[in-house]
């Protein structure tokens, strides 16, 4: 973990923490980001690491008017399939916006004119990227 990141990560704890905005429950243990990067296939950043072991936000019941019921991946005790639907947020955004605005990354080569083909491509370059551990909300 380098010292920068940390320090941004417990920064970003500490300030949110004295909003009370949201509450928090310790934060997560060594054992328990390796249990969550060995399950869900991904390494969280240094900064995000730092934020979460200083202190895990968790969800309350919603107040009236708040339309966002979690807004924090339950990293601790949520349910798996639901993180695992938080990760895959970021690749079907992609997929919609090439699906229905024609997004197409110039990295990947020329955009086939099929829908279909274009599409499957996206998904297979998709594949190797690095997968984005959710923040907050959908962040």
């Amino acid at each position: 973990m380098t010292n920068e990141g940390a320090r941004l990560g417990a920064e970003a704890a500490r300030r949110l923490a004295q909003t009370d905005l949201f509450e928090f429950e310790p934060g997560l243990t060594d054992a328990e980001f390796a249990r969550i990067e060995r399950e869900y296939g991904f390494q969280l950043a240094d900064d995000h690491r730092a934020f979460l072991a200083a202190g895990l936000p968790v969800n309350v019941a919603p107040e009236d008017g708040q339309t966002w019921s979690k807004p924090w991946p339950e990293w601790r005790s949520g349910d798996p399939d639901s993180l695992r639907n938080q990760l895959g947020w970021p690749v079907e955004g992609v997929l919609l916006s090439i699906e229905h605005n024609r997004f197409w990354y110039q990295a990947w080569g020329e955009r086939p004119a099929d829908d279909a083909a274009a599409l499957a491509t996206a998904r297979y370059c998709l594949e190797k990227v690095p997968v984005l551990g959710p923040v907050f909300k959908g962040c």
